[in-house]
């Protein structure tokens, strides 16, 4: 049994998951990285992958004891893409998760929580979705956030699902060709059927993966590319209005899009902007605190009352 509390910082995204390990002062002892932690990807399979990742810190911090009966007394926080829908939350509070304590929210309120350390602020997260979050004098605003479907606009996956459908329009002489769109078509060995095909069973991560290539495209000149590029940035620049105008005074950018777009943000949104103060993983790692210190509350206050 440790002798010491032990907490887990948890960042689960629809791309993967990263965990942070790390003692009472905060310092960390282990880190560790698996595939997407989306809740609603199941959670059997994204526990799999928290654990996977949880393997791995712990073997970092080679603690004394087998790592299984470790997972057990790790008091874990963490923030899950997926879970501001009510229907994931309810699945949550039933599964049978492995760890001492675990108190989770959805990824952009740990996003936020960090990003400002527990302070009033607002956050974009520019991933493979997208989703904006903002804490104003005790209450919390959302924006976005509703899924690759309908949502998710300024997203990584919403960027390369364009970039898949300007592809298309050029291959059947909707637009003029551009170097993105040949590119696009040269991978799917300029089968337009085989995109159709490929669809069916692509995830937002698989979309996302083509992101890259826009910038790319953008960097050398693509006005195609470059095109979609101003759309994303207006798209996100919506959501980080939206947050100010619901009372942020200050609102950061986290996930993976959030450096490589900032350039091509209207400069009309540069003065809401603010740089965070720490990641995703110290919002987890405030949750994970809080709950074994409302957990150690209670059975002190269950001991007292017997």
């Amino acid at each position: 049994m440790l002798k010491k509390p032990l907490y887990l910082a948890i960042d689960g995204g629809g791309s993967g998951c990263r965990v942070r390990l790390c003692d009472g002062e905060g310092e960390i002892l282990g880190q560790g990285q698996a595939g997407p932690a989306n809740t609603l990807l199941g959670l059997p399979e994204i526990f799999n992958e928290i654990t996977k990742a949880t393997r791995q810190a712990l073997a970092q911090a080679n603690l004394p004891g087998g790592i299984d009966a470790l997972i057990g007394q790790l008091h874990a926080g963490a923030g899950l893409a997926g879970l501001s829908l009510t229907r994931e939350r309810r699945k949550l509070a039933a599964f049978a998760h492995p760890f001492a304590t675990f108190h989770a929210e959805a990824d952009a309120y740990t996003a936020c929580l960090g990003a400002h350390d527990g302070a009033d602020g607002g956050i974009v997260i520019t991933g493979t979705g997208s989703c904006g979050l903002a804490m104003v004098a005790g209450q919390v605003h959302t924006v976005s956030g509703w899924g690759f479907a309908l949502s998710d606009q300024g997203s990584g996956a919403a960027l390369g699902r364009a970039a898949l459908r300007q592809a298309l329009s050029e291959h059947d002489g909707i637009l003029p060709a551009s170097p993105l769109g040949a590119r696009i078509m040269d991978h799917f060995q300029h089968q337009a059927e085989a995109i159709f095909l490929w669809a069916e069973a692509a995830t937002p991560g698989d979309y996302a993966g083509f992101a890259p290539w826009v910038f790319d495209g953008a960097g050398g000149g693509d006005a195609g590319a470059i095109t979609l590029l101003r759309q994303t940035a207006a798209d996100i620049a919506q959501l980080i209005e939206a947050l100010a105008a619901k009372g942020a005074p200050g609102i950061a950018l986290a996930g993976g899009l959030s450096e490589p777009i900032r350039p091509w943000l209207p400069e009309r949104v540069a003065p809401l902007l603010v740089a965070a103060r720490h990641d995703p993983l110290h919002g987890a790692l405030i949750l994970a605190k809080s709950e074994a210190q409302y957990g150690a509350r209670s059975e002190a206050q269950s001991e007292g009352g017997a």
